[in-house]
């Protein structure tokens, strides 16, 4: 083969293998599922787990689906990382999903994704989304949001529905009782997340007057398990849609990381970057809106963050509007 010829069949060949690479998801740093158009998606230890068209998939860290299951719907995800312990009977996981039957499931999954149940929770005459599911010593705490009226109206002038932030409990994940209402606003209360620290629980979640609006990050905590809430605490004004992915405690206090249209207001999700926020133990700001230096951030939609050892791991869609990738990211920890 001459030169000329040479040199244009390299350029297939690396076109070809570039393609391969793109459909098996492989990247250096993480993977890219082009067009996945997916829901949701958290950790689920060196696996993730995932909602596609309502349906669950578990994905391993190059992308590749490694177990989906028939009958099993959800668009809604969280995963419980505490140790299941021994009444358990072999699980390594504890997923609550919620789905568009206004249905609240809790699962018992082995390390490897294997299904060794599925609890229905709750059922709700209205659309209940984002569970989240916590262990407290030898009780669990349930919450979800229910919305009755308009869902994620999207004119800042236009009629928005009640939001509710439901807490349940149990100490079987089979009977729960509900406790209380967090917090019932007209506005969008999105993205909670429910930690325990030092036996107090914090709720964290959006807040946001219309869908892909400016959106505040705010906390609520409890003394009493639960039952009664101190009023909302803001740590990060409505200054962009601020899309929450995780507040995790640290040594220092706390770190929030979200997803934002910040240098960008009104661009929402196609205009996001993946931002950080320090604050003191009882929520004094140490330094907000700091740019992640995570590798793709551009037209983010957060899911999660996971620090594993040294590194930081950043699991979110691209274009969530339109193409909708789903991405895995990695960037080393130097905090």
């Amino acid at each position: 083969m001459n030169r000329q010829m040479w040199i244009p069949a390299l350029g297939v060949l690396v076109g070809v293998l570039a393609l391969a690479a793109g459909k098996n998801g492989m990247e250096e740093n993480g993977f890219t599922l082009p067009g996945y158009h997916n829901a949701d998606a958290k950790f689920l230890g060196e696996h993730i787990i995932t909602s596609v068209d309502e349906g669950i998939q578990i994905l391993d860290m190059e992308g590749n689906v490694a177990r989906q299951y028939e009958g099993l719907n959800a668009s809604w995800l969280y995963v419980q990382e505490e140790d299941a312990g021994p009444e358990e009977r072999g699980a390594a996981w504890t997923v609550a999903c919620s789905n568009h039957a206004n249905e609240t499931h809790i699962l018992r999954l082995a390390d490897e994704g294997e299904l060794l149940e599925d609890r229905l929770a709750v059922k709700t005459d209205t659309l209940a989304i984002d569970p989240i599911l916590i262990r407290k010593g030898d009780v669990w705490f349930l919450t979800h949001t229910c919305i009755e009226g308009t869902i994620n109206n999207p004119d800042p002038q236009g009629e928005n529905g009640i939001y509710t932030v439901k807490l349940y409990r149990s100490e079987d994940l089979e009977q729960w009782d509900h406790v209380t209402d967090i917090i019932s606003r007209k506005q969008n209360v999105e993205d909670g997340d429910l930690r325990c620290v030092d036996g107090t629980l914090y709720y964290f979640f959006e807040l946001e007057q219309y869908d892909k609006g400016p959106s505040a990050i705010c906390v609520m905590s409890s003394e009493d398990d639960g039952s009664t809430w101190s009023e909302p605490l803001e740590l990060l004004p409505a200054a962009a849609d601020n899309e929450m992915a995780s507040c995790e405690p640290t040594e220092e206090g706390w770190r929030l990381y979200v997803s934002s249209d910040y240098a960008c207001v009104g661009e929402s999700y196609q205009g996001a970057s993946v931002y950080y926020a320090d604050y003191t133990r009882d929520f004094q700001p140490i330094c907000t809106y700091q740019l992640s230096a995570m590798p793709d951030n551009a037209s983010v939609r957060l899911y999660e963050v996971k620090e594993t050892g040294r590194q930081l791991r950043f699991l979110f869609a691209r274009n969530f509007l339109t193409d909708c990738d789903l991405l895995l990211r990695t960037l080393d920890n130097e905090n």
